[in-house]
């Protein structure tokens, strides 16, 4: 193991001094932070990387719509599935209305891909009730001829603010429904007495992507439950008036995101071969991540325990943090996520946090946000570290690497491997004093 000696003996002795002038309960707290003498990140770390399990994605903070094209991860296509509710708490279109127009705005929270893009974004009526949790596989049935007025690709522009009626509105993506549809739930006003009966008879939309112009693509961040987000009908009665209802999508409204993967599609050898294939030794060079159900990262420490078992656990870690260093060569379209994060896995498999997340502590210590200028993400797992060695935690010396908010991200990552022989290798750096 390589150490580093980095603290003096007057240094050592000048801390001492300090802390006995400093008579309050604290003394000796964050001691071995001053004291610690030794380094190494030479601790050995093998790594691999595999296709996610499902994702929870019930009821989630952004919705995601449309397609992307990757060169290494192949195509993803994001639906949505949801509900509506009734302005109101019953609805009277009054006598005779007749459709003008009923449009479904979906206003946008981010985007992932490229914007000079055109999506062929359709939208279906679903034929069976959304009920209990979904998750990111979750498909439900629904009639298979699209609402769409026109058989269109969708340009998006977010972050333009478009202008309706007189109006200046966020940047939201209008896709007009056929004047059929908007008749049907005219004509059925009889069924809009609650929300219950509404949800009875008209059970919601999937909102999905069947193409894609230029070699990209993109897929857009949604927020449904926005006031400017929902199904809004034009119309007139007999009155002559033109008058607007809108059908609106409330948190009490369910919605789940499902996401289809062909990973067949990628022309990226290491990817087919260690993510597809199984081929673990590929992690020694490149290693991958991807939101959306997608990829995740296993890193195991097979020889922690092992590397300071000659110390009789006589060690204490002052600091120990895991590095991951972006080295994915197109950032122009596959923008890297922002943050990451770590799951503990226990004996039994199951999944717990590690004792430095966030939830126990907070995000400034934990870390795994991107360092624009390194292009690195770590995470601070000092605690964890300290009960592999001593072997008092209830995790083993595994973990998982995702992207942080992997059900409502599109974002990827191409990581260094444990066996690069410069700073870009996934590795871990203990700073440790001995006692």
């Amino acid at each position: 193991m390589k150490t580093l000696r980095f603290i003096g003996v007057l240094a050592v002795m000048l801390s001492v001094l300090v802390a006995c002038n400093n008579q309050t309960s604290s003394i000796g707290l964050g001691l071995a932070e001053q004291l610690g003498t030794d380094y190494t990140d030479t601790v050995t770390v093998t790594a691999y990387s595999f296709l996610e399990d499902t994702l929870s994605t019930t009821n989630t903070t952004a919705n995601l719509i449309g397609e992307v094209h990757d060169p290494v991860f192949g195509d993803c296509r994001a639906s949505t599935y949801a509900q509506f509710n009734l302005t109101g708490s019953s609805v009277n279109f009054g006598t005779n209305p007749v459709v003008d127009s009923i449009v479904l705005t979906l206003q946008l929270a981010s985007y992932y891909g490229d914007t000079n893009s055109r999506v062929g974004l359709r939208v279906y009526q679903l034929t069976e009730p959304l009920s209990g949790t979904y998750n990111s596989a979750s498909t439900v049935n629904y009639d298979p001829t699209p609402l769409n007025y026109a058989l269109t690709g969708y340009a998006i522009q977010p972050t333009t603010s478009v202008v309706v009626d007189t109006g200046n509105y966020s940047p939201h993506l209008r896709i007009r429904l056929s004047n059929a549809f908007g008749q049907y739930l005219l004509n059925n006003q009889h069924h809009m007495t609650s929300n219950a009966a509404f949800k009875s008879f008209f059970h919601g939309l999937c909102i999905s992507a069947v193409s894609h112009t230029g070699p990209v693509g993109y897929i857009l961040l949604t927020s449904m439950n926005s006031s400017l987000s929902g199904i809004t009908l034009y119309y007139h009665n007999e009155g002559g008036n033109t008058i607007k209802y809108t059908f609106p999508c409330p948190t009490d409204c369910k919605r789940f995101n499902h996401y289809d993967h062909n990973y067949n599609a990628s022309s990226n050898a290491d990817f087919i071969q260690e993510v597809l294939q199984g081929n673990q030794a590929i992690g020694t060079s490149k290693l991958f991540l991807q939101a959306t159900g997608g990829v995740k990262t296993r890193i195991t420490f097979p020889y922690l325990k092992d590397a300071f078992k000659s110390l009789n656990n006589r060690v204490v870690i002052n600091r120990a943090e895991l590095v991951i260093t972006d080295i994915s060569p197109d950032e122009a379209y596959y923008i890297h996520p922002s943050n990451l994060t770590l799951q503990g896995i226990k004996a039994d498999s199951s999944l717990a946090y590690l004792p430095d997340d966030e939830y126990y502590t907070a995000a400034s210590y934990f870390g795994g946000t991107y360092d624009a200028a390194k292009h690195e993400y770590r995470f601070r797992i000092t605690r964890y570290v300290q009960e592999l060695i001593q072997g008092t935690g209830d995790l083993t010396n595994t973990v998982n690497l995702v992207v942080r908010g992997s059900s409502v991200r599109a974002n990827r990552l191409i990581f260094g491997g444990t066996g690069l022989d410069n700073d870009k290798r996934l590795r871990l750096e203990i700073a440790y004093t001995t006692y």
